[in-house]
């Protein structure tokens, strides 16, 4: 992707113009940090993983698998033979490829060799289904597709709507019919491969929004992102330990899986674990027998973890960090990982347009309830009013806008982009205050606020409040009717509860009473409904979309 402000704008990649962002809407990208002036020609492979080798790290573990250990020197054979085969089945730099892997070692490798050979990866969370497929394909145009046997019904599924993929590829024990077989491939490729003379802002990942707020957009992620986000993060707030060993609950097709199994282990010369088994209870076996020093999840997994951890019994006496982002850290789920595993979590703000982190804590620095932390070093975070755009006064509520080595830039999406990027600056839906120190709180996403009796409520404010009953296991607050026709609407709290707690019109008002104990006036939940289960995206967050939705039935209800 050519530069916005350069002289020379050519580049090795033969994605068409009218995909990328236009010039005039694209962010200023700011580098800022001594560690991150990175120059025109870059490869972000050959940046985490040659270097690493060059620089005699060849014989460090890079990823661990259940039993299996890769070392970097392994991992770049493996990145070169891929590459190669990949050549040799036409696939030119600029062109994408559609993965469908879990988090295994195969899904980093087809990344970091996509990557070498200047394509663009187009990870997918693997509980996409078909229409899911079908768009993503569609709008990105790979030119093939590399696929876990496990995960081929889907893919069949929406094969027929399909207008641009020529070669499938499959990773198992023996390659399906219509399918090339990865390891026959990987197997005839030369382990020799020079990286292709990608630039630092040319696309190298298409994320897709976990669509959590609508129709899911591709994120256009250049070279220079992925290694300026491990740059930032850590030089200046997470030192890591030549024996540090990463974890996480993201995925790889996550914006933070690219941070926590790429960016962060991969610059450093660290190992990292990739797991498929997501479930809480599988992830503290795992901290404890590869004795995880940093682990990194969404607030609601943590939740879950710590719920976990009644029952289950492993040792978290390795983890020296914990690092969340993805959704706002309540003080109850804080709460409950302080008390049941000693250490807090270090919150972020992040999304797939950042792709990492934007603002978060030093790994010494004390938390604060409620609070993101401050700028990561080389990015400027303001807040600003949503009509005027003019930087708002300390403590005002307003909404993110972000300056840095990264920015918003959608693919195929003209139109929203335009709404997306002012004066160079990025903007988030999120609405945010920031204090006289710096520190920054997120209030809600601006597109969820919900507006009741002339005021503007975060959903978040109430959900915190609610997390704070032993019976609410999590909940996820918007907006509804007002019953009573009073109201342009309402404050609706969707509740799951703990384990053998029983629903029933009692305990919703139970719940009631105990916010109006707490909470403001203005932010009382006037319609609790109980649900087994929140509407989540693959990366965790709640999609409240499908909260605002009319539900057919409902459990015990309140309203008041």
């Amino acid at each position: 992707m050519a530069e916005a402000n350069s002289n020379d704008q050519r580049s090795v990649q033969l994605i068409p113009e009218s995909y990328l962002p236009p010039v005039e809407h694209r962010p200023d990208i700011v580098f800022s940090l001594p560690e991150n002036q990175y120059p025109l020609r870059f490869n972000a492979t050959f940046e985490l993983v040659d270097r690493q080798i060059a620089r005699g790290m060849g014989n460090r573990v890079a990823y661990i698998f259940g039993d299996r250990r890769m070392s970097y020197r392994e991992l770049g054979t493996e990145i070169n033979r891929l590459g190669n085969a990949l050549i040799g089945l036409g696939i030119r730099p600029g062109d994408r490829v559609l993965l469908r892997i879990p988090d295994r070692i195969e899904h980093a490798v087809a990344i970091l060799a996509l990557l070498k050979i200047g394509a663009v990866a187009v990870p997918t969370f693997t509980l996409l289904r078909a229409p899911d497929l079908v768009y993503r394909e569609n709008d990105a145009e790979p030119v093939a597709v590399i696929a876990d046997s496990r995960l081929l019904e889907e893919l069949e599924k929406a094969r027929p709507q399909f207008r641009h993929i020529q070669h499938f590829v499959c990773i198992g024990p023996a390659a399906a019919p219509g399918y090339l077989d990865y390891d026959g491939l990987v197997a005839k490729g030369s382990s020799d491969l020079h990286p292709a003379p990608t630039r630092r802002d040319d696309v190298a990942l298409l994320l897709y929004t976990s669509g959590s707020t609508g129709e899911p957009k591709g994120c256009c992620t250049a070279h220079a992102d992925i290694i300026a986000i491990g740059d930032g993060m850590c030089h200046y707030i997470m030192p890591l330990h030549p024996d540090d060993v990463i974890a996480g609950q993201p995925p790889l097709a996550f914006s933070m899986g690219i941070g926590v199994f790429f960016s962060w282990p991969l610059r450093f010369g660290v190992a990292s674990v990739l797991v498929e088994d997501k479930r809480p209870a599988s992830m503290l076996e795992i901290i404890e027998r590869h004795r995880v020093t940093i682990f990194a999840a969404v607030p609601t997994f943590y939740n879950m973890m710590a719920n976990a951890a009644e029952s289950v019994r492993h040792s978290t006496a390795s983890i020296r960090q914990f690092r969340s982002a993805g959704e706002m850290l309540t003080p109850g789920i804080q709460a409950r990982v302080v008390e049941r595993f000693g250490i807090p979590v270090r919150e972020a703000m992040g999304s797939t347009e950042s792709l990492h982190m934007i603002g978060t804590y030093r790994h010494d620095e004390p938390v604060r309830e409620a609070s993101f932390g401050r700028p990561l070093p080389g990015f400027q975070i303001t807040v600003r009013d949503p009509n005027t755009f003019e930087e708002l006064p300390r403590n005002e509520v307003g909404i993110l806008s972000f300056r840095g080595p990264t920015g918003t830039r959608y693919w195929r999406k003209p139109e929203i982009q335009a709404k997306s990027v002012r004066n160079g600056w990025s903007i988030l839906q999120d609405a945010i205050r920031m204090d006289e120190e710096g520190f920054c709180f997120f209030t809600g996403r601006q597109d969820d606020m919900i507006v009741s009796g002339g005021y503007n409520i975060a959903p978040t404010e109430v959900e915190s409040i609610l997390a704070r009953h032993p019976l609410v296991l999590e909940s996820a607050c918007v907006g509804a009717p007002d019953p009573e026709g009073v109201r342009s609407e309402v404050v609706k709290a969707c509740i799951v509860l703990r384990q053998n707690a029983v629903a029933s019109p009692e305990l919703a008002s139970e719940l009631q009473t105990f916010f109006k104990q707490i909470g403001a006036p203005h932010l009382y939940p006037r319609v609790v409904e109980f649900v087994p289960t929140l509407p989540k995206t693959a990366s965790g967050k709640v999609r409240r979309v499908e909260l605002r939705a009319p539900r057919q039935a409902k459990a015990a209800a309140s309203t008041a």
